[in-house]
């Protein structure tokens, strides 16, 4: 880690700013111990402990105080990304209906890049993508998709979209072998090659999705997005 002097009313943020840095310069797993953290980035004990205090609320770290404990370095997930969008969301009013109709516009193109990766070569496999049978949870297929078109900014955004809205009850609301179209039709025409086809199926899939949501329980849709 290289020595920082910071001053000022951001000091914990620059701080905070240069230990993430380090964490991805240096691929760290676990942060130093308080003493070696002021030490070398010479800023005063509240100051490094605002900072750490900032990267624990982004999901950056863990920290486990007492004996054995320490600073733990998450990998990154789609629910920090989602917990940090959903505050702003929830400041601009942004409702649930908001979150479904993005997807409607993100998750056909995901169809269509997974099955065009198909057509360069890569095998696409229903035992491996997790979630691709009716009996698996919804999430886990749409998880895999995104994660089967290798583009890791649209997963991370994808399912950090689709994190936000979890409904326990969704599949008493809308039961998903009553939709129109099954992920098994999705992942057909994705394994087939079949770009064109996927998009549309995908699209289809969560327009009448949303389209059930409005017609059985409306109000869901217009809950404001809750920072969670």
């Amino acid at each position: 880690m290289s020595a920082m002097k910071v001053v000022g009313r951001k000091t914990a943020r620059l701080v905070a700013g240069q230990i993430v840095q380090d964490i991805g310069t240096e691929g760290l797993t676990r942060l130093p111990s308080e003493a070696e953290l002021l030490e070398r980035y010479e800023v005063s004990r509240p100051s490094l402990r605002e900072a750490l205090r900032i990267l624990e609320m982004y999901g950056v770290i863990s920290i486990r105080p007492g004996p054995g404990g320490g600073t733990r370095v998450n990998q990154v997930a789609s629910s920090q990304f989602a917990s940090a969008s959903s505050l702003y969301f929830h400041l601009l009013g942004l409702t649930l209906r908001n979150v479904l109709n993005t997807r409607l516009q993100v998750e056909p193109l995901m169809a269509r890049l997974a099955s065009e990766r198909v057509k360069s070569g890569v095998a696409w496999d229903p035992d491996e993508a997790e979630g691709s049978g009716e009996n698996a949870e919804s999430g886990s297929f749409h998880f895999s998709v995104a994660r089967f078109t290798g583009d890791p900014i649209l997963l991370l955004f994808a399912d950090g979209l689709r994190s936000i809205y979890v409904d326990e009850s969704a599949d008493e609301k809308v039961p998903r072998n009553e939709l129109p179209v099954s992920h098994d039709q999705i992942s057909d025409a994705i394994r087939s090659g079949d770009s064109e086809k996927s998009e549309r199926l995908m699209r289809e899939h969560i327009r009448s999705y949303l389209d059930a949501l409005e017609k059985n329980c409306p109000e869901i849709l217009d809950q404001v997005v809750d920072w969670n």
